[in-house]
């Protein structure tokens, strides 16, 4: 299962390459219609991955998801001002408590 999932990553990024240098390769080329093709391909193979990987019983959605977020913590995160927090070379008593809080209301045990 980590074999399909690494190939399929590869193929994601190799295919987006495909697709990002689609424009670059549209002003270069001689001839537009294979260029036009490729990039036909590439993105119908990618649609098809993504659709495949969705749609498959033990698909990625299903298995790598995780418990929806309260409410309440999401209400909490909105309220932190995040410069606060963010730029301090120091933990600060106030940034202690609030992640104390968020860490209770998303159920996890801080040692």
């Amino acid at each position: 299962m980590e074999k399909a999932k690494r190939l399929r990553y590869i193929g994601e990024a190799a295919l987006g390459m495909v697709l990002a240098s689609t424009p670059l390769a549209l002003w270069i080329a001689w001839s537009a219609t294979l260029v036009l093709c490729v990039m036909l391909v590439a993105l119908l193979c990618v649609a098809l991955l993504a659709l495949l990987v969705e749609s498959a019983p033990g698909g990625e959605a299903r298995a790598g998801g995780s418990a929806a977020l309260p409410p309440e913590f999401i209400e909490e995160v909105h309220r932190l001002f995040p410069l606060t927090y963010h730029h301090s070379r120091h933990e600060t008593q106030r940034f202690r408590q609030a992640m104390q809080r968020l860490a209770e209301l998303a159920g996890v045990r801080r040692s």
